[in-house]
């Protein structure tokens, strides 16, 4: 026989003791962990993301079916389930009020859409903290490289809807006319490979060269941090910021225009492979530097790296020479040989852009402002960060590396199970196991790694034959038939 945690059905007038009053302090907060919990995922990530801590950031006074915390569920809700439509997110608050007996909002996707629009980023901000806090302190020995957390950089873009607000913060290729092309986003990323998170990223225009927003996310680097990035942001001022500035370490590949005069004779020879370089800082300050001019003259006027070369095979099937650039000078502390692997270790960053942008729908972002695309970029990067805080435990109780779990996996585990937590609501250590069994299922699904297969960059199904569209849409003439190949055709 189980026994009534609280008591009910008296006034507190009666009984009014200290204990008394903690059974109601019990009771209110199981009414408010049910109140909070729209769906599965409340429950789910409760370890992370408590229904204490969402209350307390989000300060808009009233909460009703459309305020932050309920519209924030629906929208990850969504986009666990490979951005679905707003359609989706809706249906959950409705069946979320039927359960609580609340008035039930009608069919029109509009009042979900601008409450989705009154977010805060500053909301969003504080929980991809709170997301990266968890993943960081949940690290693990394995996961790291002889004591060293990786962090890699890379760029991407994302395409935004044809708007004239999208055009004039992100406009699209030159080459396209209007009403022909889209709004294109660049996003400059960095990537805890140690646990597979998004540490931060900074958005721009995608003409904008990646070596020039790199600075921004200087600040996501700490002591001890080894970054990975390609021949892009191999430049003299960024290698330096990393090793002065933050105490950290990088391994890059070579510039091209540093790599076209390289002579191997010079510098303190290592091994065949190995060479000490000096280089010496730049007489002048870059264009596109954004340190002062005090800032620029405080650098070191030298600096030692090393240069380790190693043999490949590029996408042609042609030989080829790489060189690898990093401060980690000691050759019997780092050996070549795990240097140039760790290098390719940078591909990584690539793999997880490709989880955020075909895995989670991240390709287009049916938005029609910069500050929604914004906002929505903050929510993919929130779910990419809970989907690798739940691989993260789930290898650890495995006893496996982190990128030895599948994503897809991991995605199709939560949405199929997330709203089996409803039957563990306010019951901590159910809920615990239920998680637990969870946690086993995705340790179940680990990638088989081939490290040597290949994998072109192509295409094997093909696009329907469809007409380009070459002209503004209100002035373009269609073929009417579809037996023959589509012809230019335009008014």
């Amino acid at each position: 026989m189980t026994k009534q945690p609280v008591l009910t059905g008296f006034p507190h007038t009666v009984l009014a003791t200290a204990k008394r009053r903690a059974q109601a302090a019990i009771q209110a907060a199981r009414k408010r962990l049910i109140r909070d919990s729209i769906c599965g995922y409340a429950i789910m990530f409760e370890s992370i993301l408590p229904g204490s801590f969402l209350s307390k950031i989000d300060l808009t006074k009233r909460q009703r079916c459309f305020g932050h915390i309920p519209v924030f569920w629906a929208w990850l809700a969504q986009l666990l389930e490979a951005n679905a439509s707003c359609t989706k997110g809706l249906s959950l608050i409705q069946a979320w009020c039927r359960i609580l007996k609340l008035p039930v909002p009608g069919s029109d996707t509009s009042p979900y859409c601008r409450a989705r629009n009154r977010i805060k980023e500053s909301f969003l901000i504080q929980i991809d903290q709170k997301i990266r806090q968890a993943l960081n302190a949940r690290t693990q020995p394995l996961n790291l490289w002889r004591g060293h957390s990786l962090k890699a950089i890379d760029g991407t873009k994302v395409t935004l809807t044809d708007t004239l607000k999208n055009q004039g913060a992100y406009p699209q290729h030159s080459s396209q006319k209007e009403g022909c092309g889209f709004p294109i986003m660049g996003i400059v990323g960095m990537v805890n490979l140690s646990h597979g998170g998004v540490e931060g990223f900074q958005t721009c225009g995608f003409r904008k060269h990646d070596a020039r927003v790199a600075p921004s996310l200087l600040k996501h680097i700490y002591e001890g941090d080894i970054v990975l990035g390609d021949r892009a942001f191999c430049s003299y001022e960024f290698i330096t910021r990393i090793i002065t500035d933050r105490k950290g370490h990088a391994i890059m590949r070579l510039h091209q225009a540093r790599h076209r005069k390289l002579d191997w004779r010079k510098g303190k020879k290592i091994s065949p492979n190995e060479r000490l370089i000096t280089w010496t800082k730049p007489l002048t300050q870059p264009a596109g530097s954004e340190l002062t001019a005090k800032e620029w003259d405080a650098l070191p006027a030298t600096l030692t790296l090393r240069y380790i070369k190693l043999g490949y095979e590029n996408r042609a099937g042609e030989k080829a020479a790489l060189v690898v650039v990093t401060d980690l000078l000691d050759p019997i502390k780092y050996p070549a040989e795990e240097v140039a692997d760790l290098y390719m270790e940078r591909w990584q960053i690539e793999v997880k852009f490709r989880d955020l942008k075909t895995t989670l729908g991240m390709e287009n972002f049916a938005v029609k402002t910069p500050e929604m695309a914004h906002k929505t970029l903050w929510m993919m990067i929130i779910a990419h960060n809970l989907l690798r805080a739940v691989m993260q435990e789930a290898a650890h109780q495995a006893g496996k590396k982190v990128h030895e779990m599948s994503v897809k996996a991991t995605q199709c585990s939560l949405t199929s199970g997330h709203e089996t937590f409803r039957l563990v609501t306010g019951k901590p250590r159910l809920r615990k196991k239920h998680y637990d069994k969870l946690l086993e299922t995705c340790a179940e699904h680990l990638l088989d790694i081939r490290p040597f297969r290949r994998e072109p960059r192509a295409t094997k199904r093909r696009p329907k034959n469809y007409q380009l569209l070459t002209s503004h849409r209100h002035t373009f003439k269609e073929v009417q038939h579809r037996s023959t190949t589509y012809r230019k055709k335009a008014a």
